[in-house]
C-alpha cells in the first residue's frame, strides 16, 4: 500500500499582470493627445533553446487602431506577427541561433504619434537544445489522467506543449537532485530554484518556462508522492488549492514532469473575459470520495482552530474569467438524502488570503459512503463593476468503497461521464466468486480479506468484505458475540451464538445465522437479501454471488 500522499505548496496561478507591465506615455506629435501603454519583451536572461519565440507584449488604451510596427534581431529586420486580440508581436527564427547574446528592438507607430521604441536582450546558452524532447509514455499517461478530470467536468481537453513539458521535467529533476522537502522545519518551496544548485534553470515557473521558450502565463502544481503519475494527479485533484488549475477553463496547454517522487504540472494560461462557474465534485457524480486527509500546503484547516483531519471531501465553487472581480459567500448548505444538515467548515476570500474567486466547503467529518448529498450556495458576485446574487445547487453521491470512482474514471472517462454523472441514482453491483481471492464492485476488483466458504451446503461471505463492497461499517460486540453492520439509517446486529439477528432493533429468527469461522464473522448468502434489502443472485456456472442494490 502506498503511504498517504504528501502534497506541497501550490504557486498561485500567474497572470500576465505579473509579468510587470511598465506604464509609460508615448510622446505625442503636434496636436495629438497622449495615450498610455504597457509592454514587456521576452525572452530575457539565458534561454535553453535555439529557436525561441520572441514576444513583445503590448497593452494600450489605443483601441480600434492597427499600428505600423517592425522588429529587429541584432540589427537585422525580422518578420514579426501581430495578434491584436492578445496584444502580442511574435517572431520565431527559422534557423538555430548560435550561443551568445542577442538584442531585440521593437518599433510601434500609431497614426499621428511618434514611434514607440523599446529593446531587450537575451542569451542563448552553450548547451541550448536544438529540438525539445518528445513526450515520454509517462508524460502521456499524466496528461491522459488530467484530461479525465476535464471530461468529468465537461471542459475541453488540454493539449501537451513541448516547452512546458521540458520546463516541468527540468524542475522535477532539480527537486530530485537537491532532495527539496518543504516542511515546517524547511521553508524551501517546491516552486522555487536557487541559482548555483544542481539543475538550476530559473528561480520561478515563469523564468523556467522562458528558458525553454515558453513566454505566456504559467501556473504550477507540485507534489511529492510515491506511486504512479496518475496517483500524483489524483492526489492533486483531491487537494482543494491544487484542484483549481486542473479544472480551469482558461488552461489550454500543459506540461507534466516526474522524476523520482516529484511530479510537476505546468499550466499554460490564457485570458478569458467572460466568466464561468465550475463546481466540484461535478454535478451528478456518483463516485465521490468521502474523506480528505490534508497533507496540503497551504493547509485548508489553518484558519479553523482546533479542527483536525480527516474531514469530508472538499466541495468547491470557482469562478474563472477576468469579468469576475470578487465573490462573497452569503450562505452554504449541505444535506444528505434524509435531509439532515451536514456541518461545514468554509474557506472564502473573506477568511482565506489564498482565495480570490473560490469558495471551499469542507464537511467537518468524513461523509458517509454510498450516500447522496445536496449542495446549495448563495454567492454575491462582482461582474464588470456590478454586484449580482447568484444561487447554485447540485447533487452528488459518494462512492461505496475507497478508490472506486478514480479507477472507473481512468478506465474510460467518456463512459464514466455518460453513465455515472447522472441525475438518477446509480445501481451498484457487487460480485463475490466463491473460488476467487477478490470481489468485483461495479466492475472494479478489490482484494478479499477472507475468501468465501461453503458450510453444510450454504455459502458464507466475510462480513467486512461485504461491508466494504456495500459502503457500510462493521463493529464487533464481544459481549453479545455479534457483528454490528451499519449503513446510513440501517443497523443490523448479526449474532454468531444464536439463530437470531436484529434489524433496527427488531429481533428476527433465521435457520442460517451468521457464524464465526476462525475469528471471522461470516454471513450466509441466503440471509443477505432479508437483512440488506439487496437483490441476491447465485450464478452456478461461475460459482458467483451477485448483489444488486
Amino acid at each position: 500500500m502506498n503511504p498517504k500522499p504528501r502534497l506541497m505548496k501550490q504557486l498561485l496561478l500567474l497572470s500576465l499582470a505579473l509579468l510587470l507591465w511598465c506604464s509609460s506615455l508615448a510622446l505625442p506629435a503636434p496636436r495629438a493627445e497622449a495615450f498610455s501603454y504597457g509592454y514587456l519583451g521576452t525572452p530575457k536572461d539565458t534561454i535553453g533553446v535555439t529557436k525561441p519565440t520572441l514576444t513583445f507584449y503590448f497593452k494600450t488604451d489605443m483601441t480600434g487602431v492597427t499600428p505600423a510596427y517592425s522588429m529587429t534581431l541584432n540589427g537585422e529586420s525580422v518578420q514579426a506577427v501581430y495578434n491584436k486580440d492578445k496584444g502580442t508581436f511574435t517572431y520565431t527564427p527559422g534557423k538555430d541561433l548560435t550561443p551568445g547574446s542577442y538584442l531585440v528592438s521593437m518599433s510601434i507607430t500609431f497614426p499621428g504619434y511618434k514611434p514607440i521604441n523599446e529593446s531587450w536582450t537575451f542569451t542563448v546558452a552553450k548547451d541550448a537544445l536544438r529540438q525539445l524532447p518528445a513526450a515520454s509514455s509517462e508524460q502521456l499517461a499524466g496528461i491522459s489522467a488530467l484530461n479525465d478530470y476535464r471530461v468529468l467536468h465537461g471542459l475541453p481537453a488540454v493539449q501537451m506543449d513541448d516547452s512546458l513539458n521540458a520546463t516541468a521535467m527540468a524542475h522535477a529533476k532539480y527537486l530530485d537532485l537537491n532532495k527539496i522537502r518543504q516542511s515546517e522545519s524547511s521553508q524551501e518551496s517546491l516552486h522555487s530554484e536557487t541559482s548555483g544548485k544542481a539543475g538550476f534553470v530559473g528561480a520561478t515557473p515563469l523564468e523556467r518556462g522562458a528558458y525553454f521558450g515558453y513566454t505566456s502565463s504559467i501556473g504550477e502544481d507540485a507534489a511529492l508522492i510515491t506511486g504512479s503519475i496518475s496517483d500524483a494527479i489524483d492526489a492533486l485533484y483531491d487537494a482543494p488549492y491544487h484542484r483549481s488549475p486542473i479544472i480551469d477553463p482558461t488552461v489550454k496547454e500543459v506540461g507534466i514532469g516526474r522524476v523520482g517522487d516529484y511530479t510537476i504540472i505546468e499550466f499554460g494560461m490564457e485570458k478569458k473575459n467572460t466568466s464561468q462557474l465550475v463546481v466540484s465534485p461535478a454535478e451528478g457524480d456518483r463516485y465521490v470520495p468521502t474523506t480528505f486527509e490534508g497533507n496540503e500546503t497551504p493547509d485548508p484547516l489553518r484558519i479553523h482552530a482546533n479542527e483536525t483531519y480527516p474531514v469530508g471531501y472538499p466541495i468547491m465553487a470557482q469562478y474563472y474569467g477576468e469579468e469576475v472581480g470578487s465573490i462573497k459567500l452569503l450562505s452554504a448548505e449541505l444535506t444528505d438524502s434524509n435531509k439532515n444538515t451536514v456541518e461545514l467548515l468554509t474557506n472564502t476570500p473573506d477568511t482565506d488570503t489564498d482565495l480570490s474567486k473560490t469558495v471551499i466547503l469542507m464537511p467537518r467529518k468524513p461523509l458517509q459512503a454510498d450516500t447522496s448529498y445536496h449542495v446549495k450556495l448563495r454567492l454575491q458576485v462582482m461582474k464588470d463593476g456590478s454586484t449580482v446574487t447568484e444561487e447554485k445547487a447540485w447533487d452528488f453521491t459518494t462512492e461505496p468503497a475507497d478508490g472506486t470512482g478514480k479507477k472507473k474514471l481512468h478506465l474510460n472517462a467518456t463512459d464514466y461521464k455518460k453513465y455515472y454523472v447522472t441525475a438518477a441514482p446509480t445501481q451498484r453491483v457487487a460480485s463475490f466468486g466463491l473460488d476467487d481471492s477478490s470481489y468485483q464492485l461495479d466492475g472494479i476488483a478489490f482484494p478479499m480479506k477472507r475468501t468465501p466458504v461453503i458450510v453444510d451446503g450454504s455459502s458464507f461471505l466475510y462480513i467486512r468484505d461485504l461491508a466494504a463492497a456495500l459502503g457500510a461499517t462493521v463493529d464487533w460486540d464481544e459481549q453479545q458475540r455479534a457483528a454490528i453492520y451499519t449503513k446510513g439509517s440501517l443497523k443490523v446486529t448479526l449474532y454468531t451464538a444464536k439463530t437470531q439477528y436484529e434489524v433496527n432493533g427488531q429481533l428476527k429468527t433465521t435457520d442460517t445465522p451468521a457464524r464465526l469461522i476462525g475469528e471471522n464473522t461470516m454471513v450466509p448468502v441466503r440471509l443477505l437479501a432479508e437483512v440488506l434489502g439487496a437483490k441476491v443472485d447465485y450464478i452456478e456456472a461461475t460459482r458467483t454471488v451477485k448483489l444488486t442494490y
